[in-house]
């Protein structure tokens, strides 16, 4: 993957967009990207520019890395809201893999992630 351009992870005003667009040359376009909360459904949809070298999860990972300077909880346990981010942070199961996830510590249903 060298040489590819990184994708923005910041909202673009519409005149940027309309720049990369008209640039025959830029491998990046808008893409409507929609994340669920685990616990609640919650869903965040946002526009972002893309790679058309980038694999779905990667595009996904664009969102989410925007979705978590929102304060939503995105990693290998899944996808959470903020309020469930909260709930999460609180939980003393975590443990060494995160919440709900195999590790030293065993615990269920006490946090959003391990439900």
């Amino acid at each position: 993957m060298e040489n590819q351009p990184t994708p923005n992870r910041t909202p673009l005003t519409p005149e940027v967009v309309s720049a990369i667009l008209r640039d025959p040359d830029s491998p990046l376009y808008p893409s409507r990207i929609t994340v669920f909360c685990d616990d609640c459904g919650t869903e965040a949809t946002g526009e972002y520019m893309v790679s058309a070298e980038q694999n779905s999860l990667e595009r996904l990972e664009v969102a989410r890395a925007h979705l978590r300077a929102q304060g939503w909880q995105c990693d290998r346990s899944g996808d959470y809201c903020p309020e469930h981010k909260a709930q999460n942070d609180a939980c003393p199961g975590v443990g060494e893999y995160g919440h709900g996830l195999t590790g030293t510590t065993v615990h269920v249903g006490c946090c959003p992630a391990s439900r």
